[in-house]
């Protein structure tokens, strides 16, 4: 099948393409898991020197629709996106980030339920799990994170005896490979399996074998599992582009759940789609389970695509939507710097560009006029600086304390809701690269007429009384104002002070009983550029977290340096900043991580001890004690 042979040739590509890209890293970088069979069931944390980089140490966070829908495993069923993202080689994928803004980083959360990390290859390993940053992301934002296991096509290296070793049974009737997926699952914190088989030839009956794997799997766990319509029950790799009862045993066998998503492929038509709504009907299922997929790899958002058979009247038909290589948008920009990138973002998700097919002309329609966008905002305190995982630099409160690029997801602030519904003719919203008050971005608004900008959707309840905190600039005659939805109907609006230099509004929004904010956003008057740094929203002024003590290891070369640090405390909803003392006495910064342990790539070094601050900060933006340590330099 053409589908299956072009995701060969590009995980192919990659495979040749990393060992060039290792080359820039340092000797100790510590890399993102992959493996063959035999080299899994050999695989244990303890062994593996880079397993402690590769942990998510961020908890999933429950997300909501609206002021009465949660979006929890049990939730009324909606349509919902799965995503599956290349945002990397699969071999030589450092675990916590990169030193440069040409790496791709995901802003639109809030339209998926499902982040796949797609990888694997014939060259360099059929199973990756999500790289710790990427799950820290996703899970900040509700999202499930989904690692791979890929069997290729023979044609292009898929081996029938990888797909024998994957289901090879103990007399017992356990299957020791899922149950090393479950422990690598258990171990990096993240929440299941995509399984992708596309080997044909296969002899005996592989298609039983899978069966009886996956529902072990589920008996043995509570992760999540993907299925690809691809192997059909007698072994046959046979793509249906439907749900039929070739392949529903693998979504559903009797009253045996087997996949929480199936991944219809992608040459369906409606009449497909419809098939596939009923079957899951009867199985007792959901259609908002059945992912219809779209190819978007090579055009991302000039993709033709069959919008009349995926969309009925402003809204999903029939099933949800599976997206391949969605990460298209950083691939398309020639320039690939996060501006560039984020603009094919915004259309990609929000629609809109039309361009020409042989076929004639065609729209993109997106995602965002009929997906409901999923919220995280429910507790507080919260905290954002519109921090988009990358910077050209790091400041904190408006001063830089560095000037190095960085690509950290890890440290991805929860981005705004809506991005950006607004009216392009009064207003032009965007996220900068060029000003911060923390991190690396923050909200641009420029002005041409009056206009209101939704940014965030709330559930935060006004049984007691709020204080919000709102740092912004603004050059030219441009003025703000920040606005409160609630949910009885009624809007509360306060001027923001203007000012050419960041400054903090701090404003006092009292308790109203059985009344939620439900949304927030910004009402800018006039004609000029305004930026939006800060957005704090808390009830009560938290304790200080604990700055945890910590060890170092230091491997030095010529004049830079590599480190290692290892928190002695694991972290709990805490980030730690690490710093170095330049030879001015002045803190420069190195990272930011919510991981107990963290790698420092090349640092410059004059003399044989280095100067460390290391403090703590909570996910709700409270800063803790300062330790510092002295890092002396191997030779």
């Amino acid at each position: 099948m053409k589908k299956a042979i072009l995701i060969c040739l590009v995980i192919i590509g990659f495979a040749t393409k990393g060992h060039t890209q290792e080359e820039q890293y340092g000797d100790n970088q510590p890399y993102s898991s992959y493996w063959f069979v035999e080299e899994l069931l050999q695989w244990s944390s303890e062994s593996d020197k880079d397993a402690k980089f590769n942990i998510s140490q961020v908890a999933l966070a429950s997300r909501f629709l609206n002021d009465s829908t949660d979006l929890n495993d049990d939730a009324q069923k909606i349509p919902g996106i799965i995503a599956l993202m290349a945002p990397h080689t699969t071999n030589f994928h450092p675990s916590q980030g990169f030193s440069s803004v040409k790496q791709y980083a995901f802003p639109f959360w809030q339209y998926i339920d499902y982040f796949v990390q797609w990888g694997g290859s014939a060259n360099e390993g059929i199973i990756v799990p999500p790289t710790a940053f990427w799950t820290d992301a996703a899970h900040k934002n509700g999202v499930k994170s989904i690692g791979t296991v890929f069997f290729p096509p023979n044609v292009y290296g898929g081996k029938e005896e990888w797909v024998y070793e994957f289901l090879v049974q103990n007399e017992d009737g356990s299957f020791p490979v899922a149950d090393k997926l479950i422990e690598v699952a258990d171990r990096y914190n993240f929440d299941g399996w995509f399984i992708n088989q596309e080997t044909y030839d296969l002899v005996g009956e592989m298609g039983q074998m899978m069966q009886q794997f996956i529902s072990y799997y589920r008996a043995q766990s509570n992760l999540k599992l993907v299925w690809y319509d691809a192997m059909i029950d007698d072994s046959r790799v046979i793509w249906q582009d439907e749900l039929n009862n070739h392949n529903a045993m693998y979504f559903q066998k009797e009253d045996k759940y087997m996949s929480d998503v199936f991944f219809i492929n992608f040459r369906y038509n409606e009449v497909n789609l419809e098939d596939s709504k009923k079957a899951a009907h009867e199985l007792g299922r959901s259609e908002w389970e059945l992912y219809a997929g779209i190819d978007v790899q090579s055009k991302s958002f000039k993709t033709p695509v069959k919008w009349d058979v995926l969309y009925k009247d402003g809204k999903p038909n029939n099933t949800s939507i599976g997206l391949y290589w969605s990460n298209s948008t950083f691939d398309i920009s020639e320039t690939k710097s996060p501006e560039d990138v984020y603009s094919n973002e915004q259309k990609f998700w929000n629609g809109g560009p039309s361009f020409e097919t042989r076929f004639g002309s065609s729209t993109w329609q997106g995602f965002a006029d009929y997906f409901e966008p999923r919220s995280v905002i429910k507790e507080l305190p919260f905290k954002t600086n519109f921090n988009y995982g990358l910077g050209h630099f790091y400041n904190e409160k408006g001063k830089t304390v560095s000037k190095k690029e960085w690509h950290n997801l890890s440290i991805q602030d929860v981005l705004p809701t809506w991005q950006f519904k607004v009216d392009s003719t009064k207003v032009n919203a965007t996220i900068s690269f060029d000003e911060s008050f923390e991190g690396g971005s923050s909200l641009s608004f420029e002005g041409y007429a009056d206009a209101e900008i939704p940014i965030y959707k709330t559930k935060l309840s006004l049984d007691k009384s709020l204080s919000l905190q709102v740092v912004t600039k603004s050059v030219g005659n441009i003025t703000m104002q920040i606005f409160c939805q609630l949910s009885n109907g009624e809007t509360l609006t306060y001027p923001l002070k203007k000012s050419s230099s960041w400054f903090t509004d701090t404003i006092s929004i009292p308790k109203r009983k059985n009344i939620l904010i439900s949304k927030i956003g910004l009402i800018t008057k006039g004609k000029g550029t305004a930026y939006l740094g800060e957005l704090f929203i808390y009830n009560k002024k938290e304790t200080k977290p604990a700055t945890s003590s910590f060890s170092l290891e230091t491997f030095t070369k010529e004049k830079t340096c590599e480190l290692y640090i290892h928190f002695n405390e694991k972290p709990v909803g805490v980030y730690h900043h690490i710093y170095y003392l330049n030879a001015k006495s002045e803190k420069v910064w190195l990272g930011k991580t919510p991981s107990q342990d963290f790698y420092i790539s090349n640092i410059l070094t004059k003399n044989s001890i280095i100067n460390l601050e290391v403090q703590s900060e909570s996910f709700g933006g409270t800063k803790g004690r300062i330790i510092q340590k002295k890092a002396y330099l191997s030779q």
